[in-house]
C-alpha cells in the first residue's frame, strides 16, 4: 500500500494495518482483519480520510483459518 493511499469512513479496509486520520490531531485506528469498514472519526475530529500510519507494518490478510482437527 502506498503511503498517499487513503480511504473513507465505511470503506472496506483493504489489508490490516494501524491507520490515522487527516486532521492535526493524528487519531489511530488498528485494523485487525482486512474486510472490516473504516470507522467514523472520533467526536470533534474534523479529518476527512484514514491513511496508513506505517506502511511497512500493514500486510494483506490472508485466508481465514481452515483448519481441519
Amino acid at each position: 500500500m502506498s503511503p498517499a493511499e487513503t480511504h473513507t469512513p465505511g470503506a472496506c479496509t483493504p489489508r490490516a494495518g494501524l491507520y490515522e486520520c487527516d486532521c492535526a490531531a493524528g487519531h489511530l485506528w488498528l485494523i485487525d482483519l482486512a474486510g472490516h469498514a473504516f470507522p467514523s472519526f472520533p467526536p470533534g475530529c474534523s479529518a476527512g480520510l484514514w491513511r496508513a500510519k506505517d506502511p511497512g507494518t500493514t500486510a494483506p490478510a490472508g485466508p481465514e483459518s481452515d483448519s481441519k482437527l
